[in-house]
């Protein structure tokens, strides 16, 4: 439960799960009407940058809360990660409210508590990624199935729990997409990637899930983490980017540097 102004907010796990849902009233216990969904873990229901019903992530049950930091408010939520209901990754968007206090659904960014947009320079892990989906769409990550099924890429690890390894996408087979969100591009002018895996074939640097490549890197069969590099012309301004394999066989990718 949350007040803001004269107004109790009562956030909720919805039943399909993905959602975390509220609904308002003038009391903090009675009187509450359904306002909508604060958050989608496989960003449902949006539709300013693809279609409402397509689902960008695998989602799953959802958790959280709004929480007010300094004059702004902020959804805290979970993604779901190897593939599993079990592992969560715990994620903030920023939140807007309509002047009659209903809330506008945010996006599901890399950002977090950044304030903005992500600088546009340096190396970024691939567990920041906000997207995730290959051409088999898929709204949840199924209970004890998932993580087993080669089509669809994970964000995952090396070692056991508890092991402080560093994540990274796995099942990067053919269109496997992985999206981040946002960046502030000034100047760059090439991209490094870091991959490993049996593969064959290239990533596709976008800046839009179904947009033209402004960069192709073609990647072989490695068992080590290997960089490889290419030109990437991007227009200054705010982007996200999106990473996609067209090819053979599984990659991972551990990280993207922009330079």
């Amino acid at each position: 439960m949350r007040k803001r102004g004269d107004t109790y907010y009562f956030i909720y796990s919805s039943i399909v799960m993905h959602e975390l849902c509220y609904a308002t009233s003038k009391y903090p216990t009675k009187g509450f009407i359904y306002g909508g969904v604060v958050s989608s873990n496989c960003d449902m229901h949006i539709h300013s940058y693809k279609p409402a019903r397509m689902p960008m992530y695998y989602g799953s049950n959802n958790h959280g809360s709004m929480v007010e930091i300094n004059d702004r408010w902020y959804i805290f939520y979970h993604r779901h990660t190897d593939g599993t209901n079990f592992s969560r990754q715990g994620c903030a968007e920023p939140i807007e409210f309509r002047e009659d206090g209903t809330i506008i659904q945010p996006e599901m960014t890399s950002c977090g508590l950044n304030g903005g947009p992500l600088a546009g320079r340096g190396e970024y892990p691939a567990y920041l990624a906000c997207n995730l989906f290959c051409k088999d769409e898929e709204i949840y990550t199924p209970l004890g199935g998932l993580w087993m099924d080669s089509r669809f890429p994970k964000i995952t690890q090396d070692g056991k729990d508890g092991d402080e390894e560093v994540g990274y996408i796995q099942n990067m087979c053919d269109t496997a997409t992985a999206g981040f969100k946002y960046f502030d591009c000034q100047g760059v002018k090439s991209v490094i990637i870091k991959v490993r895996g049996y593969c064959k074939g290239q990533f596709e640097i976008k800046t839009s899930w179904d947009g033209k490549a402004l960069a192709n890197i073609p990647v072989g069969y490695t068992n080590i983490w290997k960089e490889y590099k290419a030109d990437f012309a991007i227009p200054d301004g705010i982007w996200p980017i999106y990473i996609t394999y067209r090819g053979e066989g599984s990659a991972s990718l551990q990280s993207f540097t922009l330079i």
